[in-house]
């Protein structure tokens, strides 16, 4: 079993009682008998830094390490995540120079003394340059604290969700920006996954499906023969690795070529606060630019903590067809005979 595994979860609750009681984090490591990654994080001796910042503690091997784990156990929740770990997409390095093959060299056999054909190569460069994803809960003080087992699993499964839809909404709408081919949906989704095939398919590429909710339920229901799709999760339809991702607009399929396209996810920070106060809206209106009077509730009036979970990631097509977006999907089921 991977010893980090529930580090990012001891974290949590280190924090939040360190924030209550106002005992140093080293005190609450040993007091609670934390898992020893756990402990090394809380007690490491690195200054002007915090776990809020996930660069920062991106320095830890522990952090890293224990970041890596908490990725992984996103499963199914995360589209992006799932084409990461299953090598779909191509990973590369944060805070540099990539390049996609656009046009590949072609290898020759010449007879003695017959001319040798020189290929070209041209390269699509960009900087993966990083973003950070920040996936904000409120929870109950009580829940984080209990240490019972029924408590962490779902304080785990809480955090696990909410980071899976930020990462997920930050870098499907990174790539789709980039996406020149886009089109409107018909009422046939024959034609429909046709044109989106010939747009991306090179014959050379690992070619991978993503879908909003409401997509993955029609492709679920074609009923077809031409796949196993399931409404959640990962999949398959087409013969292709099918995701389900909430981080999609509703009526959005994408189709993408994961050999064009790079992208990583470098590290995981935490950071809590007991006196907030909060707009509970998946749409706040509440911002600097154009203030809207909405309610607020009080997280220290509630008894409540929120929990902030930051990811750094980065996303980016390599060349312009890379990725073909379909919108406006309501396909009808299809009834067979």
């Amino acid at each position: 079993m991977n010893e980090h595994a529930g580090t990012i979860l001891a974290l949590v609750r280190a924090l939040v009682i360190c924030e209550r009681t106002g005992e140093p984090l080293s005190d609450v490591a040993d007091r609670l008998r934390m898992p020893a990654p756990a402990q090394r994080i809380l007690k490491a001796a690195i200054a002007a830094g915090s776990l809020g910042d996930p660069q920062w503690a991106g320095q830890l091997a522990d952090m890293a390490a224990a970041s890596s784990a908490f990725l992984q156990s996103l499963g199914g929740r995360s589209a992006f995540g799932a084409l990461l770990d299953q090598g779909i997409l191509t990973r590369a390095p944060l805070h540099s120079r990539v390049g996609a093959v656009a046009e590949g060299a072609v290898a020759a056999v010449s007879g003695e003394g017959r001319a040798r054909p020189v290929s070209r190569m041209t390269l699509d460069g960009d900087a993966l340059s990083p973003q950070q994803a920040d996936a904000i809960i409120v929870l109950s003080r009580e829940v984080i604290e209990n240490s019972s087992a029924a408590s962490q699993a779902f304080v785990s499964r809480q955090l696990r969700r909410a980071v899976a839809k930020a990462l997920d909404a930050g870098a499907l709408s990174t790539l789709i920006s980039s996406a020149t081919p886009t089109f409107a949906a018909t009422t046939n989704h024959v034609s429909d996954l046709k044109q989106m095939l010939d747009t991306v398919n090179s014959g050379e590429g690992r070619l991978a499906w993503i879908a909003a909710p409401d997509v993955g339920n029609s492709i679920a229901l074609l009923n077809d023969g031409r796949g196993t799709a399931s409404p959640e999760g990962v999949s398959e339809f087409l013969g292709l690795p099918l995701a389900i991702s909430p981080g999609l607009a509703a009526g959005t399929l994408v189709l993408l070529d994961g050999d064009r396209i790079l992208a990583d996810v470098e590290a995981i920070g935490v950071d809590i606060s007991r006196f907030a106060t909060l707009q509970m809206n998946d749409e706040p209106t509440m911002d600097a630019t154009t203030p809207t009077a909405t309610p607020v509730v009080s997280l220290w009036q509630t008894n409540s903590v929120g929990i902030k979970i930051s990811a750094l990631f980065g996303a980016v097509a390599g060349t312009p067809d890379a990725i073909a977006v379909l919108t406006n999907v309501e396909w009808p089921p299809v009834v067979s005979g």
